[in-house]
């Protein structure tokens, strides 16, 4: 029964600093997960303004573009308001697709936030049995 006990006694004895040792390690794993999150998160806010100062840019290509149809339809240049026409469709095609691209983005930063919290979640978890 004695032998038992110190066998028992002995096992946890070692294991407490191998558990306590595993906290930390969870932990640090967790911070280097948090900082490849931060980074992420930083390219997905890099990419929604880019892709807001893209669409901004083409909107203004477009506009002008109306502008210029407008006048020749004015003018009664069917034929130039036709060209100009096609153009600014194909510029609004453009837009559309980066409206998506920016959508896609913002799918992906909400991604990458909630990833952090749960790491954050998960760091804090491991930090609290370190003793």
């Amino acid at each position: 029964m004695k032998s038992k006990l110190l066998i028992v006694s002995l096992v946890a004895a070692f294991a407490a600093p191998v558990m306590a040792q595993s906290a930390v390690d969870q932990v640090r794993e967790d911070n280097a997960q948090i900082r490849k999150d931060n980074r992420d998160i930083r390219g997905d806010k890099r990419d929604i303004r880019e892709d807001k100062r893209e669409i901004k840019q083409d909107r203004k290509e477009r506009n002008a573009i109306q502008r210029r149809e407008d006048r020749d339809i004015a003018k009664g240049d069917m034929n130039g308001a036709e060209k100009l026409e096609k153009k600014r469709e194909h510029e609004q095609h453009e837009i559309n697709a980066e409206k998506r691209d920016l959508h896609h983005d913002k799918k992906d930063l909400k991604k990458d936030r909630m990833e952090k919290k749960d790491d954050v979640k998960d760091r804090n978890q491991a930090a609290s049995q370190i003793k």
